[in-house]
């Protein structure tokens, strides 16, 4: 045999070798996970929205994977006490985070430094979609959107809303609804959603745009007044209640979804484990009934597809972004 061709085989060998070894490591990977208790970070406190999908999907998986799954809430700082906790554990699947776009597309155009890299937060899968509600405490002098507007624009800067944190979607959809409804109207952050809900709910603050689960016990019982939804949800509690696009509103169809991530690095045998475990319960019709109690739509999808939601939502939303200019306070 030639030299020539003696290289070409060796280097075939070893590329057939190492093609080997990714193949059983990767294997090997998958087959050892979970090999201690897995954790689920949450950016909210207990009751918060994605804290009432935490929950369920933990119980699941402590049921499926044969460990036990914890859930930590770290609320605060747009994500970043959560996903700075997620950064520093290990590559290895069993430390998971719930996030929303905001984390993923939307924080680094409102926080001049994050604390984390959302490019090296991996997709695990989609959870659901997020339906919203702007509501306003019963007090505000304004039955319909159209006259919450008007209202704004003949007190300017003397109406203000509540959000769930700086880079939440309430704060980055409320702006959005501000640019395109022409208004000003003042940004009051809190550290969770049920904080938020309760000072609107207390009237200490006038207006939240939230998850229609959140804000629906109050609806029903009149501490709220709901003036449109983004996308139609089926709930008695919001029938006839116009959605945003009816009112000429754009980019709220949709804008808003919760799922999973890991950090970079996380071999794909495990994340594609997780995605499998993830789908079988999400077809549950018990967790389909969790989930839309919680107004919300399920929705699955692989790694590859929710990594390619994500850049298409990058692309949507940075034109926007950049034109909002928005800051955290």
């Amino acid at each position: 045999m030639s030299s020539i061709h003696w290289l070409f085989g060796s280097a075939r060998l070893r590329a057939l070798s190492l093609a080997l070894s990714f193949c059983a490591s990767a294997v090997s990977a998958a087959d050892a996970f979970p090999s201690k208790s897995v954790t689920i970070l949450v950016n909210g406190g207990a009751g918060s929205l994605p804290d009432n999908f935490a929950r369920p999907l933990a119980d699941r998986l402590r049921q499926s994977l044969g460990q036990a799954v914890v859930v930590e809430n770290k609320p605060g700082a747009g994500g970043m006490v959560a996903l700075q906790t997620l950064k520093a554990s290990p590559a290895d699947g069993h430390t998971l985070a719930i996030i929303t776009n905001a984390h993923a597309v939307w924080n680094p155009f409102v926080f001049s430094k994050l604390t984390y890299d959302p490019d090296e937060l991996l997709p695990v899968s989609p959870l659901a979609v997020i339906p919203m509600a702007l509501a306003v405490n019963p007090k505000v002098p304004a039955q319909t959107l159209e006259q919450l507007v008007a209202l704004a624009k003949n007190q300017p800067g003397k109406l203000n809303y509540a959000s769930s944190s700086n880079g939440s979607p309430p704060h980055v959809l409320f702006e959005l609804f501000k640019e395109q409804s022409g208004t000003r109207i003042e940004h009051i952050p809190f550290k969770t959603g049920p904080d938020a809900l309760t000072s609107v709910t207390a009237g200490d603050t006038q207006i939240y745009l939230a998850g229609t689960s959140l804000v629906e016990p109050m609806v029903k019982d009149g501490r709220l007044r709901v003036l449109a939804v983004s996308p139609s949800v089926k709930s008695p509690s919001f029938t006839g209640v116009p959605t945003f696009a009816d009112k000429g509103y754009k980019g709220f169809e949709g804008a808003v979804w919760l799922g999973v991530v890991t950090n970079k690095g996380v071999p794909t045998a495990v994340v594609d484990r997780l995605n499998r475990e993830i789908a079988v319960i999400l077809q549950d019709p018990a967790v389909q009934k969790v989930i839309e109690a919680q107004g919300s739509l399920p929705y699955h999808a692989s790694p590859a597809a929710f990594a390619e939601r994500i850049a298409q939502d990058k692309a949507l939303w940075t034109p926007i972004l950049k034109n909002l200019d928005l800051k955290a306070n």
